[in-house]
């Protein structure tokens, strides 16, 4: 046995004539719900009668926003720590990538002799096989995750 069931009544919206809401006035009463002051510096969005005004050449232009300062400051990322690669692995990465290559363009250009393919061949998985030997087979380090 069912029962027959009744579609939920859609909430009433605040709006036009056309049931479109007013998001400005929307977002008003959620600031002023929020107790918060907005900026008398923001501007509103601009008329299609303002954007045919010519702008003032004499107004300067502002490159810098006054809230990136206020949020940033003085503040300077510092640069990463990177370590200095090892001759192995540079070779290592070299015989990878080049070896990729040299195989693919062996295999579209006909200049190239079939065997240089191969020894394309050969160079990327010896990289790949160099690569992979120098993985560690256990963590030195017990944390899970990265270091701030």
């Amino acid at each position: 046995m069912s029962t027959p069931s009744t579609p939920a009544p859609e909430p009433e919206e605040a709006g036009d004539e056309g049931g479109r809401r007013d998001f400005d006035e929307e977002f008003a009463r959620i600031v002023d719900a929020e107790g918060i002051a907005p900026r008398p510096e923001i501007r509103s969005a601009p008329t299609p009668e303002s954007a045919d005004a010519p702008e003032d050449p004499a107004a300067p232009e502002d490159p810098e926003d006054p809230e990136d300062e206020v949020l940033l400051g003085d503040f300077e990322p510092p640069d990463p720590d990177l370590p200095q690669a090892s001759d192995y692995a540079v070779w290592s990465w070299t015989a990878l990538i080049g070896g990729v290559l040299l195989a693919l363009l062996a295999a579209v250009l006909d200049s190239i002799p079939t065997w240089a393919g191969a020894l394309g061949g050969i160079a990327a998985v010896g990289g790949l096989v160099a690569l992979i030997a120098r993985v560690p087979p256990d963590r030195s380090d017990p944390t899970d995750g990265a270091q701030v």
